[in-house]
């Protein structure tokens, strides 16, 4: 059954679907468009992954802080996580074991909306193999599989219902999916110096990076923040727009600057306290 397929099967079922939208959407569709089409498909919620991203975001802080006799790798990236995997074996333990923002955004939907399934749609496809090892997320989609379920169903803006997310935080992660996003959102300043953190974009970079990396130390830094595309998620084989990185890129700092103008804040901790109870922990 393809993937398309079990989108169907899903949204014809009678267990009520959230959608968790990558913050890379905006590169892809118009907002707050997007979020009454897939109301219009029949998803009963609609979040966004930037509270998942502040999890993600606090749980590297508290690691990198603790252990710093290695060079941690950051592990947001499925295609990094299975190429380390695959031929850089020595090196898994270098990945900080945190879920992505996807899997602590579906551990986050798990508590708020228990009797709910998760579909998951980003611009990614190694996605679908991290919804399937971690458990929590029923399908996971890309970008353009999204649109092709909007074309098929001649969905347009549906019925308007609400024109944002469901909210849980109002945060500067929406930059998340932009090359440097993690580590321009972590405040590092406490636990790191700028000079010890490697951003790097692009396989080609990050594997002859990879094979110069021998030992738990690669040269003098401590993080590395890696993501596999070029240019960071918005460069993921899943999506369809035509547009350059830069004009992705673009679209990502007006959403964000949008955001933090037009729409309520929720407060710096947001409901930050109430996922305390929440391991965001991750076998890697």
């Amino acid at each position: 059954m393809s993937d398309l397929e079990k989108f169907e099967k899903l949204i014809e079922g009678k267990i009520p679907l959230v959608c968790m939208l990558a913050p890379s959407f905006v590169a892809e569709f118009d907002y707050p468009d997007i979020i009454w089409k897939l109301q219009a498909l029949g998803f009963d919620k609609v979040v966004e992954l930037t509270f998942g991203a502040k999890m993600t975001n606090i749980y590297y802080h508290k690691i990198i802080k603790e252990d710093k006799t290695k060079t941690w790798i950051a592990s947001p990236c499925p295609t990094l996580v299975q190429l380390i995997r695959n031929k850089y074996p020595h090196l898994i333990d270098n990945l900080i074991p945190v879920h992505s923002p996807m899997g602590c955004m579906a551990l986050i939907c798990k508590k708020f909306y228990p009797n709910h399934k998760y579909v998951f749609v980003g611009p990614c496809l190694t996605k679908k193999v991290e919804a399937s090892e971690i458990g929590n997320v029923e399908l996971a989609l890309t970008f353009r599989e999204l649109n092709e379920i909007i074309n098929a169903r001649n969905i347009r803006n549906g019925k308007k219902k609400k024109k944002t997310f469901e909210k849980f935080y109002n945060d500067y992660t929406k930059i998340y999916p932009l090359a440097g996003g993690l580590s321009d959102t972590l405040h590092y300043k406490k636990i790191l110096k700028k000079r010890e953190i490697l951003v790097e974009d692009g396989i080609d970079k990050i594997t002859q990076i990879l094979d110069e990396m021998k030992g738990p130390k690669y040269k003098n830094y401590l993080f590395l923040d890696f993501l596999s595309c070029k240019g960071g998620c918005i460069g993921g084989p899943g999506m369809d727009a035509t547009r350059t990185i830069d004009e992705k890129t673009e679209r990502i700092l007006k959403y964000r600057e949008f955001a933090r103008r037009d729409e309520k804040d929720l407060g710096r901790r947001g409901k930050i306290i109430h996922v305390d109870d929440i391991d965001f922990s991750r076998k890697l």
